[in-house]
């Protein structure tokens, strides 16, 4: 039981041997509403801050509206379609960048021509086609049943996000080891569950209560070691497993686990940590099984 406690310190340092981990890379989505021009899907994106409106085809290569985009070079251009590749006399107007939701393409080049009958079939202004070759390259996905574009975000940095808060948390470590429970008890959610072979602990004052008996009279005899393996990024949270060793007055206690941080109001701390022993029949000495 004193085991856990120590571990849940531990876990917030992570400070060992973290070049062996895996960091997972998690990706953030964004969504943007679709609209409809009649019966045809259409979605709001900007070109020189100003939003235009695009009909979304995927089976299409992108091309504006020669009416609202006026300005370019005539030439020979060809453009594809459900019919096939065909060679038409358009404008090819560069843009020096087109956003859709929060994600950028800057210097395109893009064919323009009549689209207006398009928007008049239809009943609403429609300044381009948003063809498949931009789709892709913004990473779009169109979910007509939900009406949405899903933009796929960038990879969030677990590495990164995990060093920020075992630096934060390093205070805790040092607690642990001085036996400081008032710092301590800050390192743990209001709502912290702390799962263990002898029971479960609820709430910030219960598992304090458990530490206090388990572990920090220990101090300052104590001694973490913990080597994490997979730890994988839930938005403003993070979740890791890890080995541990505890070495107290005249026995270690070795096990594993795996602990939620989260980081609310500025500040990581410890949500859930659910361990384990891989020694059984080890206790602190002096501690009363519960």
């Amino acid at each position: 039981m004193g085991r856990v406690v120590i571990r849940a310190v531990c876990l917030v340092l992570f400070t060992a041997v973290m070049a062996d981990a895996s960091f997972a890379q998690e990706n953030s989505h964004e969504e943007i509403p679709l609209e409809r021009c009649d019966v045809l899907p259409v979605v709001k994106a900007k070109i020189a801050e100003v939003e235009r409106r695009f009909l979304v085809d995927t089976g299409a290569t992108t091309i504006l509206n020669l009416k609202s985009f006026p300005a370019g070079e005539s030439k020979q251009i060809h453009i594809d379609s459900w019919k096939g590749n065909a060679a038409t006399s358009a404008r090819e107007v560069s843009l020096s960048e087109i956003q859709l939701g929060s994600h950028k393409l800057r210097d395109i080049k893009l064919p323009a021509i009549d689209l207006s009958p398009i928007g008049k079939a239809c009943g609403g202004q429609i300044d381009g086609i948003l063809g498949i070759d931009l789709l892709d390259k913004l990473g779009v996905t169109i979910d007509l049943k939900r009406r949405v574009a899903s933009l796929e975000g960038p990879a969030t940095d677990v590495k990164a996000q995990y060093d920020a808060m075992e630096t934060a948390m390093h205070p805790c470590f040092t607690a642990f080891n001085q036996g400081d429970a008032k710092a301590l008890e800050d390192c743990f959610d209001p709502e912290i569950v702390l799962y263990t072979p002898w029971g479960e602990f609820r709430g910030r004052a219960d598992v304090m209560k458990y530490l206090k008996e388990r572990f920090l009279k220990f101090a300052p005899n104590l001694r973490y070691e913990s080597v994490p393996h997979d730890v994988r990024s839930f938005g403003v949270a993070l979740w890791y497993s890890y080995d541990y060793k505890i070495i107290l007055p005249g026995q270690p206690i070795i096990g594993h686990g795996m602990a939620m941080c989260r980081r609310q109001d500025g500040k990581w701390r410890i949500l859930n940590m659910h361990n384990s022993l891989l020694q059984s029949d080890t206790q602190p000495t002096g501690a009363n099984s519960n």
